[in-house]
C-alpha cells in the first residue's frame, strides 16, 4: 500500500511540474515576425520583470496625439547576457525602435534594436535568435 502512495506522489509531483512549466510561457506567435516598424519616442517606463521585460514608449501619432507603445524585451537574464543592464534603458530616453509589430494592429511588438541618438544600439531577443515567421504563415 506504501508504495502505492509514493507512486501516487511521484506521478502528482510530475504532472504538476509539468503542467507549471507549461502555463509559464506564452507563443511568439502573437508578432508578425515578417514586418518591422520603426518608432521613435520617448521612454515612459522600463519594466524590468520576469518572464518578460517591457519598455513603454510614448510616440507622436499621425493625428499629433501621443501612443503609447508597450514594447517586450525579453527576460532579464536574457537581457543581461545581450549587453544590457537595468539602467541601459531610463524614462525620459529619447530612442528609436526597430520592431515586429503586433498581428492585432494594436501599439505592441518585440524589440529587434534599440538606438540611442548617439548610435548606440542594444539588440532584442527578436533580433538575437533570428526570428522567422511561424510555419505555415
Amino acid at each position: 500500500m506504501r508504495l502505492v502512495h509514493r507512486g501516487a506522489f511521484a506521478v502528482f509531483t510530475l504532472c504538476s511540474l509539468l503542467a507549471t512549466g507549461a502555463a509559464a510561457h506564452h507563443s511568439t506567435a502573437e508578432f508578425d515576425y515578417s514586418k518591422q516598424v520603426t518608432i521613435k519616442g520617448k521612454v515612459k517606463e522600463v519594466q524590468w520583470t520576469n518572464p518578460h521585460s517591457y519598455i513603454q514608449l510614448l510616440v507622436d501619432g499621425e493625428d499629433g496625439k501621443q501612443v503609447q507603445w508597450s514594447v517586450e524585451i525579453g527576460s532579464p537574464s536574457i537581457n543581461i547576457n545581450m549587453g544590457w543592464k537595468k539602467n541601459s534603458v531610463k524614462p525620459g530616453d529619447e530612442v528609436t525602435m526597430l520592431l515586429s509589430p503586433a498581428r492585432s494592429g494594436k501599439p505592441y511588438g518585440t524589440l529587434r534594436v534599440l538606438t540611442f541618438p548617439d548610435g548606440r544600439e542594444l539588440k532584442g531577443v527578436a533580433a538575437q535568435v533570428g526570428a522567422r515567421p511561424a510555419p505555415g504563415r
